[in-house]
């Protein structure tokens, strides 16, 4: 009868360690935890980030809004063409008026008429913003009529007052003065005077 004999010694039971196994849990455990932490952190930065970066895109959405107004209100600025017009009148008529001064200026004393002496004190005493339209003299008792036009009504008092202290038109009483809104840049104004005791050929 055969029978089979094991020379070889049995195989050591491998015994595993218990202690090691649960420490490695632990220790994926700790990394796991210290991965959600630092996750945790990355997303809280990166809302705040988000949330600066959006109040940045605003404030910069805002600021392009207002410059577009400012824009818009600087083309909405543009001069009126009608007070553009007014302004070349008054510039054309001061430039009318120091060239009739300065005319009037060269005519020699001896060849002077009254006529270019009552033209002369209107130039003299015409204030800015006052301009006249059309204008009557008659000899004898002086009669003056004034029209005229003015973007400023406080002018017209001193123009009238400077106009009585020239020296052809002395001892002048303005008897009426009258006003009228022409539109929203001018008057217009009518003057009426008298200068008595003196005789102007």
């Amino acid at each position: 009868m055969k029978q089979r004999i094991n020379l070889l010694p049995p195989k050591p039971k491998v015994e595993r360690d218990l202690l090691c196994f649960s420490s490695v849990l632990m220790g994926l455990a700790g990394v796991l935890m210290v991965c959600s932490v630092i996750t945790g952190l990355l997303w809280y930065d990166t809302e705040q980030t988000e949330e600066k970066l959006n109040g940045l895109v605003q404030q910069e959405k805002s600021h392009q809004s207002k410059l577009q107004d400012l824009e818009s209100l600087r083309s909405q600025r543009t001069p009126d063409p009608e007070l553009m017009g007014y302004r070349d009148l008054l510039k054309q008529t001061v430039l009318s008026k120091k060239r009739l001064s300065n005319l009037l200026q060269t005519v020699q004393p001896e060849h002077r008429q009254g006529f270019s002496e009552g033209l002369l004190a209107f130039s003299n005493s015409t204030p800015d913003k006052v301009w006249l339209t059309a204008f009557k003299m008659t000899s004898g008792s002086l009669i003056l009529d004034l029209t005229g036009e003015s973007s400023d009504t406080s002018k017209i008092p001193l123009f009238l007052r400077s106009l009585a202290q020239q020296e052809f038109f002395k001892s002048m009483r303005f008897a009426e003065l009258e006003t009228e809104r022409k539109n929203d840049q001018a008057y217009i104004f009518n003057a009426h005077g008298v200068i008595t005791g003196s005789t102007y050929d």
